[in-house]
């Protein structure tokens, strides 16, 4: 059967949505992934792998390092996820998503392949091993592969091979119900996506993320590359000016991996033009920038202390003494105690609302009322609450101030670009 459109594709993949809303440690294994390889000619054995994981800043990484790769004359797949527009996000090749209908024949045919795989695959790790194996019917050079969640035990780490190139991005604290309490614990998941013989490549971050790290890839016979951004700047002798703040910091350390591969394979090396233009790349959700009803719309999923500080920072060099109407959300369970008192002092107003998702697991957000009630304790002086998201973002088009803000959840984001047909 071959699906008409994205909407009966999904219907088919929401079948394998796990039915609990909530993932425990024991969720995220590989053990559901291992007997399904071999039924799609296991292609994590053929693809040259670039691994990425961290807390913050991988998805953005990824993208910019795919960017490399591509404008290298290269063709790179990149795996992505959540999606925030369409599901078609996490299968793109030389910068642009499978297109739909592509996406359809191929599912089609891949749940063919794997309709007596036992034990049955989540969505995510299904997702996963489709798109790897999309990338070797497509013929690619590499593929850039962000994590879901963690490193150690995600549904990525299928991925093994020496040649594989890890990246990790700046570690923090985040799903800290799932990889740790602690840095060293955090990290021990993260690092987990290195295996014997890869090169691996990160800043140098806090003493406790680095011992771990260090420890880590000498158990596994693995180089460790470690650089500072101060080093990266100095070293590309170039503006980048023209990007976010927090983003520079990705772009670099994507630069710094893709002269690795470019010695190791050959590569050409990249003019200051071709350069730039891998600088000015949109990802989805980050920074994402346009005039929508004659305002100035900001949309940044930030979502944990990290992210959010980045983004705040970014926002108040981008737009000094703006104070701007802002809708957020956030997910159930997220530590929101950290992130009210770090956005209370940016807006002049706050709506507050909720949403709610099914992608690789069902995802809902935290009661509007009650996070519009820490925003008032935190002396926003005016804040609303409306559980519609629909009518939340009409109501933040509607208020007076001329640049409106959505973040705090990549879900809520997509949630209301669809509604609203925002492209």
């Amino acid at each position: 059967m071959t699906f008409k459109n994205l909407q009966a594709a999904e219907t088919a993949l929401a079948r394998f949505t796990p039915p609990n809303a909530h993932i425990t440690r024991r969720d995220i294994t590989l053990k559901r992934l291992k007997p399904l390889m071999p039924l799609i000619g296991n292609p994590q054995q053929q693809l040259r792998v670039i691994h990425i994981a961290g807390t913050s800043g991988k998805t953005s990484t990824s993208y910019y390092l795919a960017a490399l790769l591509t404008a290298g004359g290269s063709k790179t797949g990149l795996a992505v996820s959540p999606h925030v527009d369409t599901i078609t996000e996490r299968i793109q090749i030389n910068g642009r998503n499978i297109a739909d209908k592509d996406f359809c024949r191929e599912l089609s045919i891949f749940l063919e392949l794997i309709k007596d795989a036992a034990p049955r695959p989540s969505y995510f790790e299904l997702m996963h091993a489709f798109t790897l194996w999309v990338m070797v019917r497509q013929k690619v050079d590499y593929v850039v592969v962000e994590t879901g969640v963690g490193g150690l035990h995600d549904a990525t780490n299928i991925n093994n091979r020496p040649d594989k190139v890890c990246v990790i991005t700046d570690i923090g604290f985040d799903h800290m119900d799932l990889l740790g309490k602690t840095l060293p614990a955090i990290t021990s998941q993260k690092i987990g996506i290195v295996h014997d013989g890869n090169h691996v490549f990160m800043y140098k971050q806090d003493p406790q993320v680095m011992a771990t790290a260090e420890h880590w890839t000498n158990r596994h016979h693995a180089r460790l590359h470690v650089t500072t951004e101060t080093a990266e700047r100095r070293a590309y002798q170039h503006s980048l000016d023209g990007m976010p703040a927090y983003q520079q910091r990705n772009w670099l350390l994507a630069y710094y991996v893709y002269q690795y591969i470019q010695n190791r394979d050959g590569l050409p090396s990249l003019t200051s033009k071709v350069l730039r233009s891998t600088q000015s790349i949109s990802i989805p959700g980050r920074m994402d920038s346009r005039i929508w009803q004659g305002k100035t719309l900001l949309m940044d999923g930030a979502h944990n202390y990290q992210k959010m500080q980045a983004f705040i920072d970014s926002f108040e060099r981008l737009y000094p003494n703006v104070k701007p109407a802002l809708l957020i959300s956030l997910k159930e369970g997220k530590d929101y105690e950290k992130l009210v008192p770090l956005l209370a002092r940016l807006p002049a107003r706050i709506i507050t609302t909720e949403f709610d998702s099914i992608q690789d697991t069902h995802v809902g957000s935290m009661d509007a009322k009650a996070l519009a009630q820490a925003f008032k304790k935190a002396g926003v002086k005016v804040v609303e609450s409306i559980a519609d998201n629909r009518a939340a973002f009409q109501a933040l088009m509607a208020a007076p101030e001329n640049v409106c803000l959505i973040t705090g959840s990549f879900y809520l984001i997509g949630q209301i670009r669809n509604n609203e047909h925002i492209s």
